[in-house]
């Protein structure tokens, strides 16, 4: 089966580009704080264990995708399961081989946005244009709201390299993870990102990851904290202007809007 969409230049790859990442989210894979409930099982927010520090490097990369692979391959996945992407040291050396080794190939990252400034940013939009799509994640519209979740990233440092990034024809969408903390904030955040230079999509997504109401950490300030599943309503994104969807907490796309 895939070597069939490999010779039809319809195998797209999905890859872990890391396993380092700058934020301590509470509901991340890589971070501790996995037991859920009770306050008695609330871990601070520390890497889990079993977890190795690995990236890969530019010299792997063009070993394991060469010239004549990459030119068979559409698409290119860069996630943050694992780590985010962005911080691997060689991301954009290998962005711009894959770019500068096919006429066709597209690239797409899902990122916290909180590593690099924003040069670097431009610099990456302008090398890769319209091939290049950029999947920020914004939770809040001030500090302290954007942070419930993604501990330790910078949202202002996050919208200046939005803005930089804007300003080239890469393709940037933002991505929402809705608790009940900031539901009644998404049109505002979806009027900030599109202050910042946000035209194309907003998906708005309601977190998966909850066993219970209440998910428990101890936050950076070694303080007792919880996350809360949110209990929204149609009203909280009706008014929403632009194109953006709202996928309930199985994925599923239950509202959207292509204007």
């Amino acid at each position: 089966m895939y070597k069939r969409s490999y010779d039809k230049s319809n195998l797209d790859v999905w890859i872990d580009l890391c396993t380092f990442c700058n934020a301590r989210c509470p509901q991340c894979h890589r971070t501790s704080s996995q037991k859920n409930g009770e306050k008695a099982v609330a871990k601070k927010l520390d890497k889990v264990d079993w977890l190795p520090l690995v990236q890969w490097d530019l010299k792997n990369f063009k070993k394991a995708f060469p010239i004549k692979i990459i030119q068979r391959i559409p698409n290119f996945y860069f996630c943050g399961t694992w780590g985010d992407p962005i911080m691997c040291k060689d991301i954009a050396k290998i962005c711009k081989y894959i770019i500068n080794s096919s006429d066709n190939s597209k690239i797409c990252i899902n990122t916290n946005g909180s590593i690099r400034d924003a040069d670097w940013w431009w610099d990456l939009g302008a090398h890769c244009k319209k091939r290049l799509t950029i999947i920020f994640d914004v939770d809040g519209i001030n500090q302290e709201m954007h942070s419930k979740y993604r501990q330790n990233t910078n949202l202002k440092k996050i919208l200046s390299n939005i803005e930089s990034i804007s300003s080239t024809p890469a393709r940037i969408l933002i991505h929402v993870i809705v608790f009940k903390h900031n539901q009644n904030y998404l049109e505002d955040i979806a009027k900030m990102v599109r202050s910042h230079g946000v035209h194309k999509k907003i998906i708005f997504e309601m977190s998966s990851r909850f066993k219970n109401d209440k998910h428990y950490f101890i936050n950076g300030q070694y303080e007792l904290d919880y996350l809360e599943k949110a209990t929204i309503k149609e009203n909280n994104i009706l008014n929403i202007s632009g194109e953006w969807e709202f996928r309930n907490e199985n994925g599923i796309t239950i509202m959207q809007n292509e204007n």
